[in-house]
């Protein structure tokens, strides 16, 4: 089981302190509020921005129905795109080694829209060719390859040949236990990977239950609705990897990465307490190594969402790095609840590092080590982001995204707060 694997400790080197520039996208998002999914940051596994050379795109909501991309003509200074298909949830940008921006989005992944020109938002083909399943996550290859792949009672799955006109080039589905979700997703030289967590609702009248507001969507008047007594038990980080997707389209590998199943006291014989475990990040560096951030709280909570009954000092954010498809070595990074990495072509991986609950963090951190020197990093130093985020978003390769001597990042206020307010940051070393 996971929890048998040991986890190194990281040595803390002296800080580095970067440029750390911060400007605000809109203020706007989910603007207004009929009854969708909007003004929120649900998705936080989704590719929302993405550089090809100076031009660099965000996606956000428009209103609470309909996802808006943006593109930063300069400091400060962000045009808004068209008005793209009502969705449920988040989506995902990419961009192809012709320059060219696409979103894949819809409910299951079922549209792509593909930007005729490098740099412009005003031309666009939507296509609706094949479905995925919720909680999705995509990425694009060097040789213009898109996968598309979420779910919860299954991984469902789709690849997109950009050589065909990004036609349907192959599909399926690898069924679950018990649901899964929120896939993280790597596409390189024919190798899929993927990075889970568990995303199941267990009923039952021992549990608690939540009140939740909501506004009806033909009149946008607000309501109270109490929930079914019930948790979400988080309790294990997935890694799943095809090693030749496209000829053994069946050949899945999973391991467990997080696991704190052992904390978990069911109902009836127990109190339904339990710690939480979460995926954060996938990543595939520059020497072909592959990265799983993730973290966990074995502080045993008896809430829905056990998270929101820990003491945030008690999470452990974990980096794990090995080969494709393992094995991995684990090390820990402290009391942070969500990372992101990002390595620049000077080889140095760099880390982002939140603390908080999760939808609404209270600091971003910044580390930074050299490649293949794992152990040793350098004394995390806070980051501004302007107050309490939701989740945060960065530019990485895995998207198609550009990265040469800085970080890309951006992120937007949290639940139940100004989650209308999405900000950019750009990070060079100091």
């Amino acid at each position: 089981m996971a929890s048998d694997i040991p986890r190194l400790e990281v040595k803390w080197g002296p800080p580095e302190v970067p440029h750390w520039r911060v400007e605000q996208i809109t203020d706007t998002a989910g603007c207004r509020l009929t009854g969708g999914s909007g003004a929120s940051g649900w998705g936080y596994n989704q590719s929302n921005l993405v550089r090809c050379f100076d031009d660099l795109y965000a996606l956000s909501w428009r209103d609470d129905l309909t996802l808006c991309v943006f593109r930063r003509l300069s400091r400060g200074t962000w045009e808004a795109g068209p008005v793209l298909p009502p969705v449920p949830q988040n989506g995902n940008l990419l961009i192809d080694s012709h320059a060219r921006l696409h979103v894949i989005g819809g409910d299951r992944a079922s549209w792509h829209l593909r930007f005729d020109d490098p740099g412009r938002l005003d031309r666009f083909e939507l296509c609706r060719r094949v479905s995925a399943d919720s909680r999705f996550g995509a990425a694009i290859d060097n040789d213009d390859r898109i996968l598309v792949g979420g779910g919860l009672e299954q991984l469902g799955w789709y690849v997109l040949d950009g050589a065909d006109n990004f036609a349907c080039a192959a599909r399926g589905q690898l069924r679950h236990d018990r649901q899964r979700g929120y896939h993280f997703v790597l596409f390189n030289d024919g190798q899929a990977h993927t990075l889970c967590s568990d995303d199941y609702f267990l009923p039952g009248d021992g549990y608690p239950n939540q009140q939740v507001r909501l506004r009806e969507p033909a009149t946008g008047v607000e309501k109270t609705v109490e929930t079914p007594c019930g948790i979400y038990p988080v309790l294990r980080v997935y890694y799943y990897h095809n090693p030749d997707l496209l000829t053994r389209p069946d050949d899945w590998r999973m391991t467990v990465i997080g696991d704190v199943a052992d904390s978990f006291r069911p109902a009836p014989a127990g109190d339904g307490a339990r710690g939480t475990s979460d995926q954060q990040d996938l990543y595939l560096d520059r020497q072909g190594q592959v990265h799983l951030l993730y973290y966990e709280n074995r502080q045993r909570s008896r809430e829905v969402w056990a998270g929101t009954g820990q003491d945030v000092a008690n999470s452990r954010l974990y980096h794990a790095v090995g080969p494709p498809g393992g094995p991995f070595e684990h090390r820990c990074l402290g009391a942070f609840n969500g990372g992101r990495l990002v390595q620049t072509r000077d080889g140095r991986c760099h880390y982002l590092l939140t603390r908080g609950r999760r939808s609404a963090a209270e600091s971003l951190w910044y580390c930074v080590g050299k490649a293949g020197d794992w152990g040793r990093l350098s004394k995390p130093v806070p980051l501004d982001t302007g107050g309490p985020f939701w989740h945060l978003f960065v530019n990485a390769p895995r998207f198609g995204g550009h990265v040469e001597d800085g970080v890309d990042a951006y992120w937007h206020g949290p639940l139940g707060g100004d989650s209308n307010l999405v900000r950019y940051g750009q990070l060079t070393a100091g």
